[in-house]
């Protein structure tokens, strides 16, 4: 995430290089989304999505009409449920360790601090609506992180280990902008977020995340 973040700098930097070119736009959103895990290794079942809010900021820099840098920075919400098919797990809260038999349900949800760079392609306006898409790689550094287990009453009990510190994803979103008069516009799309290094650390296996979200938001 260092390198992530290296490179978000190296780009502004680069499209200073054209003045004339030169345009920021800002938003802000809060977007609904639904998110889950995957795993290589049937140690590990994936037993369903848990929902959650991404709420932040966008900042873009064109550096020509319809093409930009984005990034922002973001809260965002996200986890999944895990059945242990195949080995014991002994989880870790800082209310206690509980053990975690073979057939055992666990609900992780966290929330991470999100940052993405990426490229931000649109049309020309089409009546009040400009359609876009984009594309790039994010960064994400946990703040707190949560599990459920009904067997042993785990109830939102905080947890300090097993989730990933930080982790890295790619995302491809679609959308677009209907104008209120001048730049400003609602904005509206759909978003597909995929793991590209761990996000639950468990013996033996890989978890990642995944997460479709809906774009709401408003541009100035």
């Amino acid at each position: 995430m260092k390198q992530i973040a290296l490179l978000s700098v190296a780009m502004l930097l680069v499209s200073t290089g054209n003045v004339s070119a030169q345009k920021f736009s800002f938003g802000v959103f809060a977007d609904p989304q639904l998110s889950w895990f995957t795993s290589d290794t049937k140690r590990y079942d994936p037993n369903g999505p848990v929902t959650g809010f991404n709420i932040g900021f966008t900042a873009e820099k064109f550096f020509a009409k319809r093409y930009a840098f984005s990034s922002g920075l973001s809260i965002s919400t996200i986890g999944g449920d895990i059945r242990f098919m195949q080995s014991s797990y002994t989880l870790k809260t800082v209310d206690g360790t509980y053990s975690i038999d073979m057939g055992d349900n666990v609900k992780f949800r966290s929330q991470y601090l999100h940052l993405p760079l990426g490229f931000k392609f649109r049309t020309n306006q089409i009546g009040y609506t400009t359609y876009y898409a984009n594309v790039g790689l994010s960064g994400s550094l946990r703040i707190r992180s949560y599990a459920w287990n009904s067997k042993n009453g785990v109830d939102r009990e905080t947890i300090k280990t097993d989730l990933a510190w930080g982790f890295a994803s790619y995302f491809i979103g679609i959308g677009g902008m209907y104008s209120l008069g001048g730049e400003s516009a609602i904005q509206f799309g759909i978003t597909w977020n995929d793991g590209l290094s761990e996000i639950l650390q468990l013996p033996n296996g890989n978890i990642i995340s995944q997460c479709l979200s809906l774009r709401v938001g408003i541009v100035f």
